[in-house]
């Protein structure tokens, strides 16, 4: 079943009718770049796809999809201009009421070796230091469906409350927040709570003063946790292979337009 709903994004997301179509909008309301078109897109998307997949070096990718160094500046070019977080606020914004809940979480991604390999600062490309080595982070918040609307790339030794405040920018606004208890904290919190958001988080044990958590309601969490747990699936999520933070990120990206593009099949239909 699981192979069947990869396929089904796969081909969703490879539809060439689809696909020249968000490259169209792109173009005419977002990009300014403007030239000969690709010949094959539909390879283009399939030879990204099988990195995603497989997790392989740009290298190794068979032939069919085409040369790999152009399905490579192809796909460095799109993360670079904003192509993939364009069309999923595309796809998003039509679901704007499933925001009335936010879940919020983060996972530790295992950076490769190839990875470090790069001349900038470790902190610059998102590495932090631990003790299984290089490790990185990636902080998600997930609508009611367990759809993402947000995610962010932070060091992996860096506290999960830190990088919340930017994964919820613009999320907030009569949304219920919820989190697990790495969350809790007064300044998140008062932050939320300015922001007219409710934070539905439990509190550590060590608190003075109780606070009330509906556990009912924080049963929904665990929409995150299957969000990450479907992402991981694919080589190229689980393990960080990418130098640049904009290059990992442009393959959750990718996958995450995927499964938008299923949900509003589906619903469409």
């Amino acid at each position: 079943m699981a192979c069947v709903k990869v396929q089904v994004r796969r081909n969703a997301l490879a539809d060439s009718r689809g696909a020249k179509k968000i490259k169209n909008a792109y173009r005419e309301k977002v990009s300014g770049r403007r030239g000969r078109p690709y010949a094959d897109l539909d390879g283009i998307l399939d030879g990204i796809w099988w990195i995603a997949c497989t997790g392989a070096m740009w290298n190794q990718m068979p032939d069919r999809f085409g040369k790999w160094n152009s399905v490579w500046r192809c796909f460095r070019r799109w993360c670079g201009s904003g192509l993939w977080k364009w069309a999923i606020q595309q796809i998003s914004g039509k679901y704007n009421e499933l925001l009335v809940a936010v879940m919020l979480d983060a996972t530790h991604i295992k950076a490769h070796q190839d990875a470090s390999k790069h001349p900038l600062p470790a902190d610059e490309q998102k590495l932090g230091k631990t003790k299984g080595g290089r490790n990185t982070k990636l902080s998600v918040a997930v609508n009611l469906v367990g759809l993402p609307v947000s995610f962010d790339l932070v060091c992996g030794n860096e506290h999960d409350s830190l990088s919340a405040v930017n994964t919820l920018k613009g999320l907030i606004n009569g949304s219920l927040i919820l989190a697990d208890k790495a969350y809790d904290t007064n300044g998140l919190r008062t932050h939320i709570l300015d922001e007219g958001g409710v934070p539905v988080i439990p509190p550590k044990a060590n608190r003075k003063d109780p606070i009330f958590y509906p556990k009912e309601i924080g049963k929904w969490r665990h929409r995150v946790e299957n969000f990450f747990g479907r992402i991981k699936r694919f080589r190229r999520i689980s393990t960080r292979y990418d130098k640049l933070p904009e290059t990992y990120l442009g393959f959750v990206s990718l996958l995450s337009l995927a499964e938008w593009i299923e949900f509003d099949f589906v619903h469409s239909a």
